[in-house]
């Protein structure tokens, strides 16, 4: 017999599926989380410039003009992917949107958390690793390994990048199977970023244009991972793309 409290949880299931069956897929829009304290842009182009990069290496429409929006917005789960920047501490996250925040990673979202700070246990680095210990408090963060299909849902890639070398590896959440949140503590924003007339906004701190170039591959791959999970993966392909890896050449 099926009691009240699971026809609440068919209830709410149903009405984040019909929320998440009303995006469109089609069109790419990413906006990013707007949040107390802190700095939550220190890059305003870095993702309308992760997006042209999709639309001219992929066949990807994208929808570019610049959107932040706080957890609470009532349409987040039209959005198959959100991002998260910052250089500082911030304000600690309300019961409220914690719980909005894991819904929409449970349900199908994801989030990508970028520390633009290129510092080594920065301030913002603590205040992400609070939130998600309260965000899944069962669940670790961990590392990303270099087989995950993020490393070759679109480029094959084996290294990490971004604007400034910090940590060799990304970090993750997973739910049940899927890797629902990615932490980079490599300014990857800061490497996407132009200004108005076209120009990289920042210098690379390192390894140049080639690691500039990286640094989008990578951010191309995350979007496509999320948009396509893990067809890579399948054995057919995994001779051609371990060759491929061992050459890990840049046009």
């Amino acid at each position: 017999m099926i009691n009240l409290s699971q026809i609440i949880i068919g209830l709410f299931l149903f009405k984040v599926w019909v929320a998440t069956a009303d995006a469109d897929y089609s069109n790419l829009f990413i906006p990013q989380i707007k949040y107390e304290g802190g700095h939550s842009m220190p890059h305003p182009t870095a993702i309308d410039s992760l997006l042209g990069q999709i639309e001219r290496r992929t066949s990807i429409e994208t929808n570019r003009g610049l959107t932040q929006i706080a957890l609470s917005y009532p349409k987040l789960y039209r959005y198959p992917f959100i991002y998260m920047a910052g250089s500082r501490e911030f304000e600690k996250f309300s019961a409220n949107d914690i719980k909005r925040l894991r819904n929409y990673l449970s349900y199908g979202g994801f989030l990508l958390i970028d520390d633009n700070s290129s510092g080594i246990n920065s301030k913002f680095d603590i205040s992400v690793r609070k939130m998600i210990e309260a965000l899944f408090p069962q669940v670790p963060l961990r590392k990303i390994s270099r087989d995950h299909s993020i490393f070759r849902s679109f480029y094959l890639i084996n290294r990490v990048s971004g604007r400034k070398q910090v940590s060799p590896y990304l970090e993750g959440i997973n739910i049940k199977g899927r890797t629902v949140l990615v932490y980079s503590a490599n300014d990857l924003g800061g490497a996407w970023a132009r200004d108005k007339l076209g120009q990289w906004t920042h210098d690379i701190v390192g390894g140049g244009n080639r690691q500039r170039q990286l640094a989008i591959r990578l951010g191309v791959n995350i979007v496509m991972y999320v948009l396509t999970l893990d067809y890579k993966k399948d054995m057919v392909h995994l001779p051609i793309i371990l060759e491929r890896l061992k050459r890990n050449k840049l046009p």
